[in-house]
């Protein structure tokens, strides 16, 4: 998915693109799930009870992207209901996950401590950035990876 699709060249292996009009659709037939997406107004707990019903009980839910796209609560009654058949979390509501959170009483659940990002090499990543946004400031050019704060990222 993404909020534009139509700007969108699928890469080799993927199917199709689409839009978050389709999100229904699409976790209909899903077997995995991933929510790599931003926080902002549109993705702020889209992923509710009523989302959570549109997926198969046999479907895997996966966030690594904020943990307020999922609401926790309505999770863990979709869990409880056997209506999911597992969950990996990289990203909570609030950080760190209590721990007297009933995830953590679930064998199908993969609770990770925000950590889906790092590598060996997201360090040199960083400063490779660092360096050419500096080179990219002096010259007068545009700057990698800037925030536009009307889309929130």
């Amino acid at each position: 998915m993404d909020r534009h699709p139509d700007r969108v060249q699928p890469p080799e292996g993927v199917e199709r693109v689409d839009g978050i009009d389709r999100l229904g659709e699409l976790l209909g037939w899903s077997d995995f799930a991933v929510i790599a997406a931003p926080h902002t107004p549109e993705t702020a707990r889209l992923f509710d009870a009523r989302t959570l019903a549109l997926l198969r009980h046999t479907s895997y839910l996966i966030n690594v992207g904020r943990g307020a796209i999922v609401v926790l609560d309505d999770l863990v009654a979709a869990l409880r209901a056997g209506r999911l058949a597992g969950v990996a979390l990289d990203v909570y509501e609030v950080e760190p996950l209590p721990a007297d959170h009933p995830l953590w009483d679930y064998s199908n659940v993969i609770l990770t401590p925000h950590t889906a990002g790092y590598s060996t090499v997201i360090a040199a990543r960083h400063l490779a950035t660092l360096v050419e946004n500096v080179g990219r400031f002096t010259r007068g050019e545009t700057l990698l990876n800037i925030v536009d704060k009307t889309l929130w990222f």
